[in-house]
């Protein structure tokens, strides 16, 4: 019970802790010096009063011996009063030997300098001291003196002031050179401290400066040594993965991705397709004089016609951030996009026209072709790639042919700008938005967090989320969807904080310094009400590093967590981790849905290894069947998510009914568990 108690105390820092015991044994010295400094001065002037009084008894007893036979004893009285007047007796008092009282003096006992507090703290009791007085051989009587406390008060009293202001000063300069030295030897540990929390962030700093106590710099040695040997790890990691990933899934000319990677990730797209009902395109370029020239000049021209094609293609599809282009092989090239299909076939006029203007008697069959295609759900991608080619080989023939070769959709399609600009505007004002959800679950059959996300209706038929988004950003107004989306599914899962919830930001939100302070204010307004996770694409944080840095400051600063997205999916070096203070990362589906292969596995492995070797969390989606499930947990993966274990869930208004009420196929997920 105590231990649980005093769990949740908060923490008292090294610093406080050693400022509190310095100050209490300064005050414990400094009161106990002053008390024995005023004590040793008291029992000083208690034995000087009774010295005092015990010789002036004796001397002026011997004085008055000569005179006892006076029997009214006037110069006896005489020399007492002499004494006696001087004011540092108290009490005189002679008494013949049979008890008669011959003379008799008494002085007030004042003190007015002196607090009466410290005269009951200190008191000062002169005894009565007592001499014999002859007279001849006989004794004529007893003379008692006893000294005035008053004047030994004022002296005590001077002694103790002193005392004090002597023993402060000392104090103080010890106090202040004990804290200078308190601060040197907790430098290096403020030091220590900054550094644990960099590498936390997945910054690997060294401290170059050693401290001087030979304890702490074996500390900071040792400290030095664990962040380089995590970095060297992390680099070797990287460096490992990046081979296999080019290995595996590049093409060694281009850099592009390969056939393997091409058809896991339209494996991966169709999974998206069927999930969110979005809308996806497959679009071929092909190099119809490559093998002319190749037979003409050689494997060098070929390569160089090429990689000029390639820049085209890249030039024109890096526009939009969900175009995703690889080399099926040969003279093909091939790409994917979510883009909608209006703003995707003037980007491929702009491509064919660009394309054009690369004819010449160089090129004896022309430059190039291009033709684009709508997937259907039930399409393979065997059929696609065979649409495509006849359609390259007819506009290779008859240019005049359209670039799409069909387009059919099974969700409303607003035509034109203005259609979609009206209707944009309306999900906007009146929050036509519908809440789904679909849980992440860990390893340990409890829920990670529970990703929500958006699907959007006009006149009671639904939107397609990819190219609303896209027409959103063509008309200048996502930032404005975007802010009412997210605000739209904090207001339904804020009353709900048994969970944590993740919600997605768009690529355009996160390159917006508009957002990150409009996201700020929202979330300073929630005030830590419900636990947050926001997911963030890869590709948002190589196009904009330090916007996404900004936006990460401010999530940590709220206490919510950050998600990369699609990790892995650039084909870049996941160097780009290292200084980016993340959470969890989300695996491409591409790697998950053909995680049987052995590659694949190795290279999830791998990936595990790098994130979790920097206190990252490895998720993985587009879970369809029991065995991926058991082959990403294998290989090292934290937590997962798919239709195997729950397909999206529509949600209640506000959240009533939680989508975890919901059975979840082949899992009994008994809590969430606070992270």
């Amino acid at each position: 019970m105590v231990h649980k108690f005093r769990g949740k105390l908060p923490g008292i820092s090294l610093r406080a802790q050693l400022h509190l015991l310095i100050m209490l044994v300064a005050v414990f010295t400094f009161a106990f010096s002053l008390y024995i400094s005023v004590q040793s001065t008291q029992h000083y002037l208690n034995t000087q009063m009774k010295s005092h009084a015990q010789d002036t008894a004796t001397s002026l007893g011997l004085s008055m011996s000569a005179y006892m036979d006076d029997p009214d004893l006037v110069i006896a009285k005489t020399m007492v009063s002499a004494i006696f007047d001087s004011g540092y007796y108290a009490e005189l008092e002679f008494k013949t030997s049979k008890g008669e009282v011959k003379i008799q003096k008494e002085n007030p006992i004042e003190f007015d300098e002196v607090p009466e507090w410290f005269v009951s703290w200190f008191p000062l009791n002169p005894p009565l001291q007592s001499s014999e007085v002859n007279n001849g051989w006989m004794v004529a009587g007893d003379l008692s003196v006893r000294s005035n406390p008053g004047i030994a008060y004022k002296t005590l009293w001077q002694q103790a002031k002193h005392s004090f202001y002597s023993i402060a000063l000392i104090a103080l300069i010890s106090l202040l050179v004990i804290q200078l030295i308190v601060r040197a030897v907790l430098k290096p540990l403020r030091l220590i401290e900054n550094q644990a929390i960099e590498v936390g962030k997945k910054n690997f700093l060294q401290l170059e400066k050693l401290p001087f106590t030979t304890d702490l710099r074996s500390v900071v040695k040792a400290m030095n040594a664990m962040v380089a040997n995590i970095q060297r790890s992390f680099k070797t990691l990287s460096v490992q993965a990046d081979a296999l990933q080019q290995k595996v899934f590049t093409d060694h000319l281009t850099g592009l991705g390969n056939r393997r990677l091409l058809e896991q990730r339209y494996t991966a797209e169709k999974n998206e397709q069927k999930a969110h009902d979005l809308h996806l395109h497959i679009g071929m370029m092909s190099l119809h004089s490559l093998q002319d020239i190749h037979h003409r000049q050689g494997y060098e021209a070929a390569d160089q016609y090429i990689l000029l094609a390639v820049k085209q293609f890249k030039e024109v599809l890096e526009q939009s951030a969900s175009n995703q282009l690889f080399r099926l092989g040969g003279s093909d090239f091939i790409f994917l996009s979510q883009t909608n299909a209006e703003a995707l076939e003037k980007q491929m006029q702009l491509l064919e026209t660009k394309l054009n203007l690369l004819d010449s008697v160089f090129y004896t069959n022309g430059f190039a072709s291009v033709a684009l295609m709508e997937v259907e759900p039930d399409d393979t991608l065997h059929h696609c790639l065979s649409t495509l080619d006849s359609a390259i080989i007819q506009r290779a023939q008859r240019p005049e042919l359209p670039l799409m070769v069909k387009e059919q959709s099974m969700l409303i399609k607003p035509e034109g700008r203005m259609a979609w600009h009206a209707v944009i505007k309306d999900l906007i004002q009146h929050h036509h938005f519908e809440l789904w959800a679909q849980p992440v679950v860990n390893a340990n059959k409890s829920i990670e967090y529970v990703e929500t996300f958006v699907r959007f209706y006009y006149m009671h038929s639904q939107l397609s989320t990819a190219e609303t988004y896209a027409m959103a950003e063509q008309q200048g107004i996502s930032l404005q969807l975007d802010q009412q989306v997210i605000q739209f599914i904090l207001n339904q899962v804020q009353d709900n904080p048994e969970n944590t919830y993740g919600v997605n930001l768009s690529i355009g939100s996160v390159g917006s310094a508009e957002f990150l302070q409009w996201l700020d204010k929202e979330l300073l307004q929630l005030a830590g009400q419900v636990r947050l996770v926001f997911e963030v694409s890869e590709y948002a944080i190589l196009k904009a590093p330090e916007q996404t840095k900004a936006l990460m400051e401010i999530i940590k600063r709220h206490k919510c967590k950050i998600c990369i997205e699609r990790f892995g999916a650039s084909m870049t070096t996941f160097k780009y981790l290292q200084g980016l203070n993340v959470d969890y990362v989300k695996i491409d589906g591409t790697y998950t849905s053909t995680i049987n292969d052995a590659d694949n596995q190795f290279f999830i492995k791998t990936l595990c290894q790098i994130s979790q070797g920097i206190g990252i969390k490895v998720l993985a989606p587009h879970v369809e069947c029991e065995q991926i499930m058991t082959n990403c947990f294998e290989a090292g993966v934290d937590a997962v998510q798919g239709n195997w274990l729950l397909a999206p869930q529509k949600v209640a208004q506000r959240m009533k009914k939680s989508i975890l009420t919901q059975p979840i196929i082949n899992l009994e997920l008994t809590h969430a568990p606070k992270i």
